[in-house]
């Protein structure tokens, strides 16, 4: 399975995928620099729950888009504590994991999925090893 990077551009904010470092971001043209070094790997695990629409994803409440059914998405990010969050229309319940990227623990595989509930969905972000990943 092949990773899309997502990039919040330095340059005019737009969050967009990249194909890869220095691409142009699709709102101003600017190449957009970032290192893969440090990184989190995010995976929608498949559900039939929610299969028409995307997840939103905030990072430290900074709205990085969604991610889709069976997508994997890399959010190349400098050393530091995130808070990942998903959401979507009435369903804002999530376990909100701090991941922290170090010299030490520099790569982070994650996966999140749906929990149906009674009168709203949640979402549950947790650990996956990265060769059911195929990385």
């Amino acid at each position: 399975m092949t990773a899309k990077f997502r990039v919040k551009c330095p340059h005019c904010g737009k969050v967009a995928n990249f194909s890869g470092n220095g691409a142009p971001c699709p709102k101003c043209k600017q190449p957009v620099q970032f290192s893969p070094d440090a990184c989190v790997y995010l995976y929608r695990q498949g559900s039939v729950y929610g299969v028409a629409g995307g997840i939103g994803i905030y990072v430290n409440g900074v709205d990085y888009g969604a991610i889709g059914n069976k997508e994997l998405l890399c959010f190349p990010l400098p050393y530091g504590d995130y808070t990942f969050h998903c959401a979507v229309g009435m369903s804002r319940k999530c376990n909100d994991p701090v991941i922290s990227l170090n010299p030490q623990n520099r790569i982070e595989y994650k996966k999140v999925y749906i929990k149906p509930g009674v009168w709203a969905n949640s979402f549950i972000i947790e650990p996956i090893d990265p060769k059911l990943l195929g990385l």
